[in-house]
């Protein structure tokens, strides 16, 4: 090989090199897909990671406060946090977090877990209120099918309404 040769071998390395070196560094990651979740006594609004099994801890204490909050905007503005708002909430009972949480466990472990609460009888440990709301309502009532009709119901416009995600 060539004097010439090796000169433009060795360029075309360090270009390459160079131009990985910029795509890691400047290339734009996602990160860690979020949440919303909602802290009932402080109120407020925080994210966590997808996949958190409602209720958690709040932002403030070990109380097991936190629950997930659907949020929804209008289409193509979940980014202006002023027109975002808290269509619903929702939890999940204590036996149903145990054995998600169990199932969460084993699966990371490679074993598989009985389901103590079968797939029929989910909707009878998920709830749902509005967040101006105490009351709680099963996932098979009717009370909470108004209270997801929510995420069908038109806007102002005759728009309905987008999900909003902390990473969108």
């Amino acid at each position: 090989m060539q004097a010439a040769e090796k000169k433009q071998l060795t360029i075309a390395g360090v270009l390459f090199a160079l131009a990985i070196l910029f795509f890691v560094l400047f290339s734009s990651s996602e990160g860690e897909a979020l949440e919303y979740f909602y802290d009932e006594s402080e109120q407020k609004l925080f994210t966590t990671p997808t996949g958190s099994i409602p209720p958690i801890k709040g932002i403030n204490d070990d109380q097991l406060d936190g629950v997930r909050a659907i949020v929804i905007a209008p289409k193509g503005r979940c980014g202006d946090e002023s027109v975002r708002r808290i269509a619903y909430l929702e939890k999940w009972s204590p036996q149903l977090k145990q054995q998600m949480e169990a199932a969460e466990r084993a699966k990371a472990a490679g074993h598989a877990v009985r389901n103590i609460v079968g797939r029929s009888q989910r909707k009878f440990h998920q709830f749902v209120r509005r967040k101006d709301s105490t009351q709680w309502y099963h996932m098979n009532t009717d009370e909470a099918a108004k209270i997801m009709a929510t995420l069908r119901t038109k806007d102002d416009e005759g728009k309905i309404p987008e999900v909003c995600t902390p990473n969108r």
